[in-house]
Order: C-alpha cells, then structure tokens, then sequence
C-alpha cells in the first residue's frame, strides 16, 4: 500500500502545530488580533456561499484561500513535506507526513484558510492561516510549476509526493508529477492542467495502484489530455514497489543493462496506449503499429491480421444528452508529433467509409485504402465507459457540472470541460482557431497599437465581446466598416481576427463572397466568438440581406429532409464584423432592392476615416504613415496571435462560475453608462438597440483590459466605441426611427422630383363662368395635388397639398402611408388641425374644400420660395 493510500483525518485529533494562542486571529497577512466572548459579534460569519463542505468539527466554518500569502512551515513532529504550487510558483497547499517510530505513517493535508469553531471553553474562535485542513475541490495537483516550465515536455504520472521526487531525480526528460489523496481520490483533483499533454502513467505494483491508473486514465481523457500510455510494471517487482524504492537485483539482471534508470526508461519507451477504457469488437486490437482485425481463419493456414489504421485512442463514446447524436471520440499523434482529435458521428459510418478515412488522413493519421469496411465497423462497434456530451457549435454549454466554453475544434474550457465535448463531420474544423507567438508579444506588437485610433480598438474590443452576448443576453449583431480602398479597413479586421486566431485570409478573415448556405456552417462553428467577412463588394448582391438578417437572428434556414420532415436548424450566437468599400444599402440597390430598417440596425455602417486625415488611423505610434502602420500590424496579426482570446476566456470562465450575477451587474453598468453619455434622450428603440451594441463592444474591451490582456488603460475601449457609437448616429442624421427617417426622406424625394410638374399652383387658378369652372394657366398632367405660398416664421414658402389617394398610393408607395404622415409631422413638416387628424380642409377653386395633406416647403431646406 502507498503512502497516500493510509487513512488522513481532517478532525484534527492532535493540536494544530501553527495554530496561534487561544483568543487571538490571524488575518491573511499574518497579523494577530486578540479576542474576547465580548467581541465575537464584531466577527460575522461567512456567507453560505463561502462555506465549504469539508469534514470537520460539528457547527465549523472552513474557508481556504489559494494561493496562500505565505510559505507554510514544516509541522513539529513531520518527517516530510510537500509543497503544492500554482504556475507561478505560490504556493496552494501542502500534505506532510507523520511517522509513529514503529514502520507506520500518516500524510495529512495543511492548507491555508479562515476557519471558525468554538473551542472547549466555549470561546468563538477565527483564525486565518495554515491548518490541518483539505483545501476546496477539486485539489491541485503537485508539479504545477514544473509543468508550467515545461510546455512541450512530456508527463510521468506516479503515486505520492516521495515517489514524485524520486522519479523526478531518475527522469530529466519529463515532468513528473501526482495527485492527492492517495489512490481512491483521482476524482478530487483538478486534470485540466494536463490538457494537451502527452502523459505517461507508471502506477504502483499493487491492486490499488493499477486502480489509481484505471481513474486516472478515465479523467484524463475527459481532460483533453493528448496520447495517454500506462507503464507495465513487471510481475517480478516486490508487491507494492514504486519507483522511490531500489530495483531488485534479480530483476535488473534480467536485462541487457543492468542499469536502474536504463531499465526505467525502457519501461517507459514501451509503455503501451492506455486502453481499459475501451470494449473492443470482437476480432480488433491494438498494436504499436495500429488497429487491426484478425480474420476467421479458412482451412489450415490462419489469415493473417488486417492492419486497418496507425495507432490512435479511443477516448468516450458521445451522444447529445438525449439519446440522439452519438459518436465516437479519438486522439491520435501525426507524424510530427502534433496531437489531434475528432468526435466521429457515428452516422458517417453507413457511408462509403471514405469521409471518415479522408478526414483521417488529412489530419495525419494514415488509413488503409482496402481496409476502410473494418475501420467502419470499428467505428460503429467500439463501446467505452466512458460517455461525453457532444455539442455541434462551438461557444457555451452548459453541463451538469457548470458552464463550458468550447473552442472551434474542440478545446473545452470552463468548470465543465470534461464532459461536454464538440462533433463535427469534419477532422479539421476549427484550425483558423490556432496560436502562434505568445500573449506578451500580440500585447506588443497588436494591441498596444490600438490605443488612440478608435477604430482599431472598437474592432479589438469588438473580438472579445461574442463570448459575453450569452451572459447579458444581448441578440447577434455587426459592425461594418466602410471606406475608400486603402484606408485601414482590412487591417483593422485582421488584428481583431488574431484575437483568436491567425489574422489574414488563411485563418479568421473570411470573404463575403459567399452563400448564405455556407456561412451557416461557418457561423455555428464560430458561434459565441467572432466572424470576420472582408469586402462586402464581392458578395452577391442578390444574396447580402438576407446574410444579414440570418446572422443576427441566431439561426439558419428551415429545410425539409429526405422524407419531407424538418431537419434540425444550425443555431449561434455571434457578433460579426464587416468591411466594404460600399454600405448594405448600396450593394442590395445593385440588385433593385431596399433595405430594411431591420437590416441597418442588424449590421450597422461605421465611416472608416476617423477624421484625422489617415483614414482609420489616428495615432500612428512614430511609424512613418499610415501605410507603415498597416503594413506592420498585418505582418504581426499573422505572427502573434489565438494567445489574446484564450486568456480571456480562462478569466471569463472563472468569473461566470463564482460570480455570474457580478459579473452581468458589471456589463450592465457600463451599458447605462454609455447610453448616459452618448445617447439622445428621446432616441429611438432602435438606436437604443445599437447602442446597446456598443456599450457590449465596450463593456468586452474593458472586462480585457482589467483581465490583462489588452495593454490598454481604463476608458480606452469604453470612449472608443463611444467615439465611433457618435459616428454612426451622425451618418444617420437622427436618432428616430429607421423607417421614419426614410418616410420623410421619402416625400422630400416626391416633391424634390415632382414639385413643378405635378403640383398645380393654386394662384394661377382662372375662375371662369360658372358653367365653364375654372381654368389653370397651365395644364398638370397626373396631378397629385396643389401648391401655393405661405408666410410662416416670417417667410414666405411653398405649401404642398396632396391629395389623399395619392398621397397613398404616389408619395408614399411602399410605405405605410398613416405612420408616414405622423413621421413627417413628428419632424415638424406636416400642418394639422387641433386633434388627431393628419388632413385639413382646404379651399381650392373650382374643388370646394377637399381634405389634403399640408406639407411645408421647409422639408426642402432653408431656402426662401
């Protein structure tokens, strides 16, 4: 039996060898104050979310904090201690060990915390400091700083913190490392470290050791741990050897070198993949040298096996949650040693078998031409115990055991990382997701340059805000930045694509030129973080309003399947951006159509030039020009980049698990904030809308900065998009509504076109006979109405007098004709009656006084009639 597999008791039976004298607090920076029963109520318990439920005294409160803020101190009486530590190298806890003299041992766990009890005496008792307590789960694991040395080296996984060090003297290649809790608590420690990581596990040569490997293995998976390989310890090994003990002699003279550490190494070179995770189907197994069938044999001579693929690992079967989606998970290593991992539908194998095969082989994992029937079967056959659930877009989900963000490609990051995991038909998806360069150096040679160009950081900020479009509940939306060619429109689009990934038309920049069948596709793998489309003037005008109206409204078209019922729709969240050298309006009026106010508050236009005669730039940063500018930052939006987003979301993830509604409060004031600073106070629902927008946009590159990753000083984002919020409310020319504004725009149009030839002119009416009527000076052809002089405000202006009927059906054609009226009165060009109706009589000769619509010739402009 291990050390960690003896029996820790958290009720502390002996006194706490760092607990301060009876009646006196510590507080988290070793300062101690002295109590009394008379000032217990001074000292107010802990809220019930910061109670942990740890094993201890009846009516105790325990409260650890990591990391801690001082080196714990090795208890009297311990023979060993072990210090945990987070990647920085602070400590997070410690286990120490007690020997009783006669061969037995304790480890106990200390970790750092507030913890409140009544002591014998009755007395309330707070103490702050290191205690014989567990830490809060799941507990980390011992190596963490190593690991974080280390990123592509691989990892020993032993038993016990003795058996750690030992190995770690024996094995300089590798970073070795264990869990707590000896061998029946694999389940209490956090693996997510581990992700990625080559891993080898060497367990203890006993029952409880190859059990400890068995879980480790399981949750090692559901990390997202890379190639996973399991030591066979020889049988001829001492019952419970590990590798702090010294080798048998006989065992070493069983080898060709009788060298300990030679022997160790070659253990561990031929350590096979990890597989007790797996049920094969009958006639399968797995070699060093991949899958194989073994044939029934025919006759005397047996068949010989069938190699079927290279070596890869069976992970979990996948299904959606409700019995519907299932799939199989593998991880393989290519040839240059990169990991990959693909949740394989299950569907796709009632093909021809070359979708899976060719996607296989495009990702390094080669595949036999004749043999891909076997690989089918496999495929369809294998069972696991273990089971994910597997999502078909990429952004949140939530999991039973809390929220989970997953990356296009697979990446799971968030407290429920190991049991949600993302399914698609294609191997590769998510590779414009990848990194390059580290976080310092994008900070740098990227987003520093934001500062001081509004433009720029609105599209910065911009790129961090999808993931928060879930938390605040806001709908999708997008920005479009629109401009003469050479202004900086792409190169703000490409840093904002190195956020998350490569910054060019290899990796987040996407055309326009595009079907909106195909940006579904696209659009779900991106959802909840940002799509990129460059040059509106190449979509197809036919085409480029309804993209706009399917991304922001979440969801994809409604098609039939095979027998006519509807298959399930691709859903996202998404906050899109967009550039052109044209405005949706212009490129739908290429195809004879017009636009939608929905469709102008969807994807609203942002003028590229900022005003300060560089196009998009404002603050060149002592380059030369603009062009130098551009040229550098789209050189280093393909150098640096993927780093910015994935530190972001390890900081958002943690913040939505321990306080969402903080979070969601902080969002939310910044968005009163903005519209208080920005926004007309009487402004329209839809401007409210966009603005809302905005302040998101802001509200991102704030939450960036305050996590350090954008090396921006407090107010940057938030007076950036405030800066370009003012500019698309100037373009509009008002903060009304959409449709209103075109109302009017409308009727000034009529009259602008028509004023002289279909307007008859009242004064030059003739009054004939009786009999006769009247007689105009001139004839009007297709009359819509009359006109005539004025006074208002001390000027004399043109009166239009329209006429009902065509008012409805001329001037305002395409248009509700009663909310158009009320719009040109609310703009004060429409002269009414007391009351509510929008025509008055008029005396006209020869007509009587027919009901007309009155509009004033100031909708024209200011000049005098």
């Amino acid at each position: 039996m291990s050390e960690n597999d003896m029996p820790v008791d958290y009720t502390d039976p002996a006194p706490d060898p760092h607990a301060p004298v009876p009646a006196t607090s510590v507080d988290n920076f070793g300062n101690v104050t002295n109590l009394t029963p008379d000032l217990e109520s001074a000292f107010s318990p802990l809220a019930e979310t910061e109670k942990q439920a740890i094993p201890g005294r009846a009516g105790e409160i325990w409260d650890p904090i990591t990391p801690a803020p001082s080196e714990p101190e090795t208890p009297r009486g311990a023979s060993a201690m072990w210090v945990y530590r987070d990647a920085e190298g602070k400590p997070l806890c410690a286990r120490f060990r007690n020997d009783d003299g006669q061969g037995g041992k304790i480890v106990r766990p200390l970790s750092y915390g507030r913890r409140v009890w009544t002591d014998g005496k009755g007395n309330r008792r707070d103490v702050t400091g290191w205690h014989w307590k567990q830490g809060a789960k799941p507990l980390p694991l011992y190596g963490l700083e190593q690991l974080a040395a280390c990123a592509d080296v691989p990892v020993l996984l032993v038993e016990g913190e003795k058996t750690a060090d030992a190995a770690a003297a024996l094995f300089k290649d590798c970073v070795v490392m264990t869990s707590q809790g000896g061998s029946k608590a694999a389940a209490n420690n956090d693996w997510t470290p581990l992700a990625g990581r080559d891993v080898t596990i060497w367990p203890d040569n006993d029952d409880a050791g190859q059990a400890w490997a068995d879980d480790v293995i399981r949750y090692l998976r559901e990390a997202g741990a890379g190639i996973v390989r399991k030591v066979d310890v020889p049988a001829s090994l001492p019952m419970g050897w590990d590798l702090a003990d010294d080798v048998p002699p006989d065992v070493l003279a069983e080898q060709e070198d009788t060298s300990a550490a030679c022997w160790a190494v070659r253990l561990i070179e031929a350590a096979p993949m990890a597989a007790p995770n797996v049920q094969m189907p009958p006639g399968y197994f797995m070699t060093p040298t991949g899958l194989h069938f073994m044939p029934d044999s025919n006759g005397d001579m047996p068949a010989p096996p069938i190699w079927i693929a290279a070596p890869f690992d069976v992970v979990a079967e996948t299904n959606d949650g409700t019995g519907f989606g299932w799939g199989l998970m593998i991880r393989w290593q290519d040839r240059d040693n990169r990991k990959h991992e693909w949740a394989i539908p299950k569907r796709m194998v009632h093909g021809d078998g070359k979708d899976i095969s060719g996607e296989l082989e495009d990702a390094g994992l080669n595949c036999s031409i004749s043999a891909t029937r076997y690989l089918r079967q496999f495929i369809a056959s294998a069972r696991t115990k273990a089971r994910l659930r597997c999502v078909d877009r990429a952004g949140w989900h939530t999991a039973p055991d809390g929220h989970t963000f997953i990356l296009p490609g697979g990446l799971p990051i968030g407290t429920g990382a190991r049991s949600v995991v993302f399914q698609s038909s294609r191997a590769t998806t998510g590779q414009e997701f990848a990194m390059a360069g580290t976080l310092v150096e994008w900070q740098h040679k990227v987003a520093a340059y934001a500062v001081g160009n509004s433009r720029l950081a609105l599209f910065l900020s911009a790129a961090f805000a999808g993931p928060l479009l879930d938390i605040v509940g806001e709908q999708s939306g997008g920005i479009h930045l629109v401009g003469k060619a050479q202004s900086g429109k792409s190169t703000a689009a490409y840093i904002a694509g190195s956020v998350w990934g490569r910054g060019d038309r290899e990796g987040q920049i996407r055309a326009w030129r595009g079907t909106a069948n195909g940006l579904e596709g696209v659009a779900s793998e991106t959802s909840d973080t940002v799509l990129i489309l460059d040059e509106m003037g190449q979509a197809d005008s036919r085409e480029v309003g309804e993209i706009t109206y399917m991304l922001a409204n979440n969801s994809g078209k409604m098609r039939a399947g095979r027998t006519g019922n509807a298959r399930t729709r691709k859903t996202w969240r998404v906050l899109f951006l967009s550039t052109g050298e044209i405005t949706l309006a212009a490129k739908m009026g290429e195809a004879g159509k017009r636009i939608m106010a929905g469709q102008e508050v969807r994807l609203v236009n942002i003028p590229a030039d900022a005003g300060a005669g560089m196009g998009a730039f404002e603050n060149l940063h002592d380059m030369e020009s603009g062009g130098a500018l551009a040229d550098h930052l789209r050189d280093a939006a393909r150098t640096c980049y993927g780093t910015a987003s994935r530190a972001f979301l390890s900081r958002l993830v943690q913040d939505r698990a321990h306080d969402a509604e903080g979070l969601e409060k902080r969002l939310k004031a910044i968005r009163r904030q903005f519209e208080a600073r920005f926004v007309p106070p009487k402004a329209d629902g839809q401007v409210r809308s966009v603005a809302a927008r905005f302040a998101l946009i802001a509200g991102a590159g704030e939450l960036a900065a305050s996590y350090g990753v954008l090396p921006w000083k407090r107010g940057e984002a938030f007076n950036a998009a405030g800066a370009c919020f003012a500019a698309w409310l100037a373009e509009r020319g008002s903060a009304g509504a959409s449709e209103d504004m075109k109302a009017v725009d409308q009727v000034r149009g009529f009259i602008e076109k028509h004023g002289e030839s279909r307007f008859t002119n009242i004064a030059l009416i003739t009054p004939l006979s009786e009999a006769e009527g009247v007689l105009a000076a001139s004839r009007t052809i297709n009359r819509v109405g009359f006109k005539r002089k004025a006074e208002t405000g001390g000027q004399v202006r043109w009166e239009y007098l329209i006429l009902p009927e065509m008012w409805k059906t001329e001037v305002c054609q395409g248009l509700d004709a009663v909310r158009a009226a009320k719009a040109v009165r609310d703009a004060g060009y429409l002269v009414t009656e007391e009351g509510r109706d929008l025509t008055r009589k008029v005396s006209i000769p020869g007509e009587g006084r027919p009901r007309v619509y009155v509009i004033r010739g100031a909708i024209l402009g200011d000049e005098e009639a």
